[in-house]
């Protein structure tokens, strides 16, 4: 298993199918199946950790406790908050803890449907759970951001291959966390 791959694989035997399953971090990399399944039906995974989402806070000084209306920007990226953020998406600050559900956006603001439960200072980034594809930086030298959990099957050599992206032009490496299952014969 290559580094940053955490196979901590459990089998669930389901007469002559078997799943296994396990967690990921750091991107992950791939997953061999070789002995274990004769026939791989199908797999996939999901994430455990928020990944930015290209919005930041931009009100001068902090967004209140019990705002639900926030004033944000994305100097970072191009476009505005509606290239990165859509109604439904939920929302995260950095540490993890959940703002609320998005149920509007336009270029400057972004609504939620709770108010929130923790102040947030000028520039705190909005992060979204699961995959983020934000849009291209202003930045060319900066350059894009994609972060989507992709899932192959490498019938040839055995392995489901999960492919995370990265958050980051100026690094290659993936940060992402999860959880993958893969469903075959035995």
């Amino acid at each position: 298993m290559a580094a940053g791959n955490t196979t901590d694989t459990r089998t669930h035997v389901m007469g002559d199918m078997l799943m296994i399953t396990g967690t990921f971090t750091d991107g992950g990399s791939e997953v061999s199946f070789d002995g274990q399944l004769s026939n791989v039906m199908a797999a996939g995974g999901h994430f455990t950790s928020t990944v930015f989402s290209g919005v930041t806070i931009n009100n001068g000084s902090t967004e209140a406790i019990g705002q639900t209306a926030l004033t944000c920007d994305t100097s970072d990226v191009a476009g505005d908050c509606r290239s990165c953020l859509n109604v439904g998406q939920t929302v995260y600050n950095a540490a993890g803890t959940r703002l609320g559900k998005v149920t509007a956006v336009t270029a400057t603001v972004v609504t939620l449907d709770t108010a929130l439960l923790v102040a947030l200072a000028d520039d705190a980034e909005l992060h979204v759970l699961g995959g983020s594809m934000m849009a291209l930086k202003l930045n060319a030298a900066v350059g894009s951001h994609t972060v989507t959990l992709d899932v192959a099957i490498d019938e040839t050599n055995n392995l489901v291959i999960f492919s995370t992206g990265n958050q980051s032009s100026a690094s290659n490496l993936s940060t992402m966390d999860g959880r993958w299952w893969i469903l075959g014969t035995r």
